[in-house]
């Protein structure tokens, strides 16, 4: 009789880069499909790959946390999407990495800049 545990069977979940339009991709995650690939090779030095094989990969957890920022919705329903599947736990954990990552001086401080002056600020105003 074989001793090792049954194996674990896990959702599977659909590649939103096959199965949605471009329009659909934007209406999910706020961003073109490139633009994804871009932010995860951008956020990918500041992300700890998870040991577990049953760990998400970065593109999930990318698409995971945009899917959030995009809709500001509960992150079980997240979870849920069918793009998605997967725990809350695995949500909420994923946010807290990427949203870690985006907020890193290398890359807050060269995506998002403030006015530096009074003139700067009229100027994006009038702008």
């Amino acid at each position: 009789m074989d001793n090792l545990a049954p194996r674990r069977l896990f959702h599977l979940r659909d590649n939103p880069f096959e199965t949605l339009s471009d329009t659909q991709f934007i209406r999910t995650y706020r961003l073109t499909k490139n633009m994804v690939v871009d932010l995860c090779q951008i956020v990918q030095p500041f992300v700890v790959a998870g040991s577990r094989r049953s760990a998400l990969d970065l593109r999930t957890k990318v698409l995971t946390a945009l899917n959030f920022y995009g809709y500001g919705s509960y992150q079980l329903n997240i979870g849920q999407n069918c793009n998605q599947s997967v725990s809350q736990s695995s949500v909420s954990k994923a946010i807290c990495q990427i949203t870690d990552a985006l907020n890193t001086p290398e890359i807050f401080n060269r995506y998002v800049q403030f006015p530096r002056n009074i003139n700067e600020l009229q100027r994006l105003r009038n702008e």
